[in-house]
């Protein structure tokens, strides 16, 4: 190995044991509660520009921990949605759902994927981030694979009610998974994980396809009535 790949190992290495120590130390105490100065020190970097160096700012360290964890999840997810559509269950939604979030639920076997759910919890609950937003336009193709199909399963909704469904879906998932994992030891509670993951499917499959009330058909007709506020610039 030359020295030149002896430097860019050494780099990687580097960007890695930082997006580790970040997401531990978000997923522990939020986005705002931790420094990058205390970031550098968990990742083992005497050099306090190291963090700047490879990510520059908080915000592109946080992109770099999603793309690092999300990829390999949205793999897992695209050969789910295969062996479902295989299957001719594509109109089935908590078979969707299982392919949608299974990828991800898999993870609370280990401490490692414990600690990527409670960041995502986190961001979620950031304001400098919209993570339902960001999940239901993702560049990631099984997300915006199984976004589609569930749309198509639930039926005639109106775009707008389905839109805000789906993301009491991503918000529903992530907080409640990030809170019984404060409370459970998820690498080892097997019996009591499955209890919990088949009850959310549930939960989550009641509310996607509740029936749309008078009183939110007219909330419906009054916001479309109502003149949007132009965005500021």
């Amino acid at each position: 190995m030359t020295t030149k790949d002896n430097v860019a190992t050494r780099r990687g290495d580097t960007r890695t044991r930082l997006i580790v120590a970040a997401e531990k130390l978000f997923g522990e105490r939020g986005i705002h509660g931790v420094t990058l100065k205390e970031i550098n020190a968990a990742a083992g970097q005497r050099n306090e520009s190291a963090l700047h160096y490879h990510f520059g700012s908080k915000r592109a360290l946080v992109e770099a921990i999603m793309r690092h964890r999300v990829a390999d999840v949205d793999l897992r997810r695209q050969e789910m949605l295969d062996e479902l559509v295989k299957a001719g269950q594509e109109a089935d939604l908590r078979a969707l759902l299982r392919a949608t979030f299974m990828p991800l639920l898999e993870l609370l076997g280990s401490a490692e994927g414990v600690r990527f759910i409670r960041f995502m919890a986190e961001i979620l609950h950031s304001s400098d981030f919209d993570l339902p937003t960001v999940a239901l336009r993702s560049e990631f193709p099984g997300i915006t694979r199984a976004n589609a199909l569930i749309v198509a399963a639930l039926g005639d909704l109106a775009p707008e009610i389905a839109i805000q469904r789906q993301r009491f879906m991503v918000e529903m998932a992530l907080s409640s998974l990030a809170i019984w994992t404060r409370h459970h030891d998820a690498a080892h509670e097997v019996a009591a994980r499955d209890l919990f993951i088949a009850n959310l499917f549930d939960s989550i499959v009641g509310f996607l396809t509740a029936p749309v009330s008078p009183e939110t058909l007219d909330a419906l007709k009054r916001m479309a009535n109502t003149p949007r506020k132009r965005e500021r610039k």
